[in-house]
């Protein structure tokens, strides 16, 4: 083998190599988990607000920044009741794009110039509306056709640049059962980082995040409880509230 073929045979062994320590190192990547349960927003805000204050300091709708974090709490104006998966970072440019089965999502408590009834989803569930505690008055987020939803970060106002995350939490209301609500963190090239269970609050609130030690979360799916919102069959409905995390940077 000449000197140029033995040069670009170790070119390529040095590439694959590089690539299996970047991997081996996003699988070993430090997080740290922060959970919290309570009957009341009170009981939880300390741990929301301390996981808060790690990500960095709130960037709200500003430019994209290399560091900080986001926050959604579905509450301003403006947030129609039936939203578009990609409505957090085209018309609300903050780096955030849902996916779900059908594409549907339903913020609750929408502005009365809308002509629609609801009260923390009693147009769709009132047996469920009628004992969700809100952590942020008044309005509530869930996906409408199925319980699993999946976030996908991209660079804030900048539709369609894939970017990356070092943590994700959420207020969820209503985890009845232990175990099957989960928030699972993904890598660019979709192996999971960490999964991590909601702890139970029924009828309460709890809150769930996780933290890496930089930003390599793309993607993070949600299953929340066992079935959709609109069923009424006695199973575990979950719907949101509050999201933070932290600043969506370029992948």
């Amino acid at each position: 083998m000449g000197f140029l073929a033995r040069a670009a045979v170790l070119a390529t062994l040095v590439a694959v190599a590089a690539t299996a320590a970047a991997a081996t190192d996003d699988r070993r990547a430090r997080f740290k988990t922060i959970r919290a349960s309570g009957r009341a927003a009170a009981d939880i805000k300390d741990d929301f607000d301390r996981f808060s204050e790690l990500l960095g300091d709130d960037n709200g709708s500003g430019p994209p920044a290399r560091r900080g974090r986001r926050s959604i709490n579905w509450d301003a104006d403006g947030v129609p009741f039936d939203m578009p998966g990609d409505f957090f970072n085209t018309n609300v440019p903050r780096g955030a794009v849902f996916h779900a089965k059908g594409g549907e999502f339903r913020v609750s408590n929408p502005p009365p110039v809308q002509r629609i009834v609801d009260n923390r989803f009693s147009s769709l569930n009132k047996a469920l509306s009628l004992q969700l505690l809100p952590f942020s008055a008044p309005r509530l987020f869930t996906p409408l056709r199925d319980n699993v939803m999946e976030v996908r970060f991209e660079v804030p106002g900048k539709r369609g640049r894939k970017a990356t995350t070092k943590g994700f939490g959420a207020v969820l209301l209503d985890v009845d059962r232990e175990r099957l609500t989960t928030l699972e963190y993904f890598d660019e090239r979709g192996r999971e980082l960490a999964k991590v269970a909601a702890p139970a609050a029924g009828g309460g609130l709890s809150f769930v995040g996780v933290i890496f030690d930089r930003p390599i979360v793309a993607s993070v799916r949600m299953t929340l409880g066992n079935t959709e919102i609109a069923k009424r069959d006695g199973r575990d409905v979950v719907v949101a509230d509050d999201f933070v995390y932290g600043e969506p940077v370029r992948a």
